[in-house]
């Protein structure tokens, strides 16, 4: 994992959070093995023969396989944990300020498991997605070298079917996609913006923007079930560019509010903001924030 780890600086880690280094040693290990696997087939001189060749791409892709296999269930529990947990946070809030918001009957087990579903999918897709590029960038690789090694064998350029292997290994070695994909065990996706992403770093990133966003949503979900339309989103001490402009906003969860007590409201965007952005959003009830304000005019806070 690099850089800074979040709940390492947050006093206020959710319970989730603590369970996303098992994620990420899942990805690390997969990862270091995938790489292993590629430099051992390019150095060996045997592989290129065709069923030698066959066995290394189908261990590369049982790898990932196995991978799937393991993350899923647990990538389905954290975001499940992720929504209740941050929907839990926004009841204690609302409960502390000790002012009758009742709760819509209904309204919120009859949208959360659907929200639920809906990021499980979401984050799934995203690490399914990574995977399976991994997997046809390394026999996209192979086959592109075996046939040019396969045509320059047929058209007598190399000599012999054994200086014919020899060159095939030489090309694999020398070949600057399988060098990035023996030094960073593949590039599991590339995103709109060109960057590339080893399948640990993007899995990573993915798993705790989708995580973070499930917090959010259960915060959403629950302050809708007890009719608070505004909340305001979070500052930090750290805010990054693309997160300052929104810290401390007011936004409306609905969309009806454009101002009050003359602050605009916002209609979104909501938090997160960016890959591992931990930004969350606060319940604002509007009876606490009318009765602080004419405390106020009245001198009596």
């Amino acid at each position: 994992m690099t850089g800074v780890d979040p709940m390492a600086t947050r006093p206020d880690p959710f319970p989730y959070e603590r369970r996303l280094r098992d994620l990420d040693r899942l990805y690390a290990e997969a990862q270091a093995t995938i790489a292993a696997r590629i430099e051992t087939a390019v150095r060996s001189g045997d592989l290129f023969e065709a069923r030698r060749a066959r066995m290394q791409l189908a261990s590369i892709v049982a790898v990932l396989d196995q991978l799937g296999a393991t993350v899923t269930p647990i990538a389905r529990k954290l975001v499940a944990d992720a929504f209740q947990q941050g929907a839990d946070r926004t009841l204690r809030e609302i409960r502390a300020l000790r002012v009758s918001v009742p709760e819509i009957p209904g309204a919120f087990t009859g949208v959360s498991r659907q929200a639920v579903e809906q990021l499980q999918a979401s984050l799934l897709d995203r690490l399914d997605s990574a995977s399976q590029t991994l997997g046809r960038r390394v026999e996209d690789i192979y086959a592109r070298e075996t046939r040019r090694a396969s045509l320059r064998a047929i058209l007598g350029q190399s000599g012999s079917p054994r200086a014919a292997t020899n060159d095939l290994m030489l090309r694999l070695q020398r070949d600057r996609q399988v060098a990035a994909l023996v030094r960073d065990g593949g590039v599991g996706f590339v995103d709109s913006a060109g960057k590339r992403w080893q399948l640990r770093s993007y899995a990573d990133m993915a798993i705790r923007t989708q995580t973070r966003e499930a917090v959010v949503q259960g915060a959403m979900t629950r302050m809708v079930s007890h009719g608070i339309d505004l909340a305001r989103i979070s500052t930090s001490p750290g805010a990054c560019e693309k997160c300052r402009p929104y810290e401390g906003r007011l936004v409306s969860l609905t969309g009806a509010t454009t101002e009050y007590q003359g602050e605009p409201v916002m209609s979104g965007p909501l938090p997160p903001f960016h890959g591992r952005c931990t930004h969350h959003i606060s319940a604002v009830v509007t009876a606490i924030e009318d009765l602080k304000r004419e405390l106020a005019l009245a001198g009596r806070l």
